[in-house]
């Protein structure tokens, strides 16, 4: 990243080269730049950890003995974790000092990264995510709020380009530098290259960091909201960490009909009671998820993007590895190798889709990269007859460019059609949105192929694992061909 490239993102075209927030603070152009700086860097440790300890899923199931629906919850349990943070960060930023927040956030990863360091079974590993997982619910919707409000609406979509960059860059060397410490080293490295990283971000955030206020002190904490919502997260947790399917004895005899039964049966009950509290929320005037943001038509439909694009792209980060290091016999340094080359070209194409929005909106480009993604999707489920490394690095690079044009610029266009002081609750809403919702399909895809692979090899197909994997494929690119109306409701123009 060019000291030039930061520059223009820091520099209002204003003649006082100062920027406003909602709460009347300003800033001159050095202290933007040293936030947005800051910031990055912040970003960059929670996205770096999570795309390095990606390819080592099938080393914590080898060193711990467990199978690919508890490596699954290395996943999982950040995830779940991460939508405390987000149901959390509304409310903190409103009470609390930005930097204050920030810091004890900052603090909690690196606390994360210790006790995974030291951690002497498979669920120690998966408490450690978890506190990583809060931490970071935390620093990304305060981050993008501030960016949000430090920076002109004109100004949005290059801004986040830059912040996409930065954010993919680190998803794109993580699973690289993460192999390498596997192979060369211990899986237990992968925490403890976070330390020095977070202590710096702790020492920028100190120094570099304004001490701004809060503008609304008042504003009272939603207990109920929030003690269901854990409650459901909970349950939902408990009862997925306890689903399996048995596909042996076939789905239409009594025991297949009677389990198919049973999962209707709790999903229904599940769904029923996510929509009993969304309607408590909405009926509050200070609620902990601000679900009303969806009456605005553009940031919902950008959600609806948002939510199918992660559902598909934490997928693949499960079970790319899975394929390349179990299926294929290659080394973690190669699914590192994949990764990275598809998060460059994700990268770049964000950059060049980030400078097209502020112009062009995001209806065109968003349209041609769900085709891609759905497109590039079908293609990696047909390459798994006969795959081969470079063939996956080919397909995976051509999805990078499908995630680059459908991902960050619908998304950004729907958090610029919000008011500034709005920003940070859409970011959560929209994160937590998308956690939840994928870590749901993450389960139910891992539970689906490892009952599904066992009912293939045990019927004498060599590839079950294999073949179990294309169908879930399959599954996301018809998801994402399903976005494309939603694609089709955002503005033409920004």
């Amino acid at each position: 990243m060019s000291n030039t490239s930061i520059n223009k993102a820091s520099t209002n075209e204003s003649p006082t080269n100062e920027a406003s927030n909602s709460s009347g603070n300003s800033f001159t152009g050095k202290q933007v730049q040293q936030v947005l700086l800051t910031l990055l860097l912040g970003g960059t440790v929670v996205s770096f950890s999570n795309s390095a300890l990606n390819p080592a899923i099938p080393v914590f199931m080898s060193v711990f003995d467990v199978d690919i629906v508890m490596g699954g919850w290395v996943l999982n349990a950040y995830v779940l974790a991460m939508s405390v943070g987000l149901m959390l960060s509304g409310y903190l930023n409103k009470k609390f000092p930005f930097k204050h927040v920030y810091l004890a956030a900052i603090f909690g990863f690196m606390l994360g990264s210790a006790i995974g360091m030291l951690a002497s079974s498979m669920s120690f590993v998966i408490i450690a995510r978890a506190i990583q997982g809060l931490s970071g619910g935390l620093i990304i919707p305060l981050s993008i709020g501030m960016l949000y409000q430090i920076y002109p609406q004109q100004q949005h979509g290059r801004v986040m380009a830059l912040w996409g960059i930065v954010i993919m860059m680190s998803l794109a060397f993580g699973p690289l530098v993460g192999a390498y410490l596997v192979e060369q080293f211990a899986w237990w490295t992968l925490f403890a290259i976070t330390l020095p990283l977070s202590a710096a971000v702790m020492a920028m955030v100190w120094r570099l960091i304004p001490d701004i206020r809060s503008h609304d002190k008042r504003s009272p904490f939603d207990t109920i909201g929030f003690v269901s919502l854990l409650i459901w997260l909970l349950a939902m947790m408990v009862w997925l960490s306890t689903l399996k399917i048995d596909f042996t004895g076939g789905l239409l005899s009594s025991d297949g009909l009677l389990q198919i039964a049973t999962l209707g049966l709790l999903s229904v009950g599940f769904l029923l009671s996510a929509m009993v509290w969304w309607a408590y929320e909405r009926r509050q005037r200070h609620p902990l998820l601000n679900v009303r943001l969806f009456n605005n038509k553009t940031y919902l439909h950008s959600n609806i993007i948002s939510i199918s694009q992660t559902v598909g792209l934490m997928l693949c980060l499960l079970l790319l590895p899975v394929l390349i290091q179990d299926v294929m016999g290659e080394s973690a340094l190669w699914t590192g190798i994949v990764l990275m080359v598809a998060t460059l070209v994700a990268s770049i194409t964000t950059h060049y889709a980030g400078k097209k929005v502020d112009k062009q909106g995001a209806r065109g480009i968003g349209i041609v990269g769900i085709g891609i993604s759905a497109l590039s999707t079908l293609m990696l489920a047909w390459c798994l007859y006969q795959p081969t490394l470079w063939l996956l690095m080919l397909i995976m690079s051509v999805r990078g460019i499908g995630v680059g044009l459908a991902y960050l610029p619908t998304t950004t266009v729907g958090f610029s059609s919000l008011p500034k002081e709005s920003v940070t609750e859409g970011a959560a809403l929209n994160n937590i949105s998308r956690r939840i919702i994928s870590t749901i399909f993450i389960t139910l895809s891992t539970i689906y192929i490892d009952s599904r692979g066992a009912q293939l090899l045990a019927a004498g197909s060599s590839q079950g694992m294999a073949s179990a994997i294309q169908e879930i494929l399959v599954v996301i690119a018809v998801l994402l061909l399903l976005t494309i109306p939603s694609a089709c409701k955002l503005p033409r123009s920004p």
